[in-house]
């Protein structure tokens, strides 16, 4: 850890200028997918007890489950990259955000009844479609903010160097293109 009490960047991941502020954004966003993580704990134990051994599929509650553990596993490993401040977040937040519309998706077509087709929709439109929006938009930020430091980053390596070599370009005796 370094004297800011950030995380040195991952191997192969080129650190970041990252000013406090956004510093502070990323661990307000990390507290809140770690917050979602540990909230949808006590719901996977509840559809654990709650949902029928066997629907149409002979798995059917080890199939859901599993499912909503995946989900907290990729809520937990953008949870942990936002708190590293790591540009790679884009890679977690994306699958959190696959996953919570496939979520949305299946809650609401395997629903039976009313009163189940109505929660599940209440879920989809209140919690599942917003998370997986913010976390497309998180996804897209970290994404401009990469592309404009390499941006940066490549004008200023431009002003400071000589300038690219053409390896096909020919130099004639005295310095004279050929």
């Amino acid at each position: 850890m370094s004297e800011d009490g950030t995380h040195p960047p991952a191997v192969g991941s080129p650190p970041l200028a990252i000013p406090p502020e956004g510093r502070r954004r990323a661990r307000r966003l990390a507290e809140l997918y770690a917050l979602a993580a540990v909230l949808l704990l006590p719901w996977i134990g509840y559809l654990a007890v709650t949902l029928p051994r066997r629907q149409f599929d002979l798995h059917y509650r080890a199939a859901w489950v599993g499912f909503d553990v995946l989900l907290v596993v990729a809520i937990t490993r953008t949870a942990y990259m936002a708190f590293r401040v790591d540009q790679r977040i884009q890679i977690p937040a994306t699958a959190t955000a696959t996953l919570l519309i496939v979520d949305a998706w299946f809650d609401v077509t395997t629903s039976a009844g009313r009163g189940q087709v109505l929660e599940a929709l209440v879920l989809a439109v209140g919690i599942e479609i917003p998370a997986a929006i913010f976390s497309i938009y998180t996804a897209r930020q970290v994404n401009h903010r990469v592309l404009e430091s390499a941006r940066l980053a490549g004008a200023a390596s431009v002003t400071t160097s000589p300038g690219p070599t053409d390896p096909d370009r020919q130099t004639a005796p005295g310095g004279t293109d050929a």
